[in-house]
């Protein structure tokens, strides 16, 4: 039996899952949560696929500008979609081309 009270969602949520009893995400007295919990999730996903498009398209363009071969640099750039969160700090100590130019105009004109 569902009870109304708001301290029982949790509970309702576990027997539905169980299958012990129906569960219909529309009724009013199912929690908004799970409607939060899709909206949160896909948010998510979209910020981690832009967060690695834009990780491959870093390694696309330095590998094109370095003169790698068209080969090594899809491979690298698919490499890099799926290892975004380790590919951004290692550009950003290693591979950074303005963070590497000294000299030249640096100082006074």
């Amino acid at each position: 039996m569902t009870s109304t009270n708001p301290g029982n969602y949790l509970g309702n949520i576990v027997s539905a899952v169980a299958g012990r009893e129906g569960f219909d995400p529309t009724h009013p007295d199912s929690p908004a949560l799970i409607r939060y919990s899709v909206i949160t999730l896909t948010i998510y996903l979209i910020f981690i696929l832009v967060f690695s498009y834009g990780a491959a398209k870093l390694s696309y363009a330095y590998n094109v500008s370095i003169g790698t071969s068209s080969g090594m640099t899809t491979l690298y750039s698919v490499l890099s979609f799926f290892l975004s969160s380790l590919y951004y700090p290692y550009y950003a100590i290693f591979l950074n081309p303005v963070g590497q130019k000294k000299g030249k105009n640096s100082g006074k004109n």
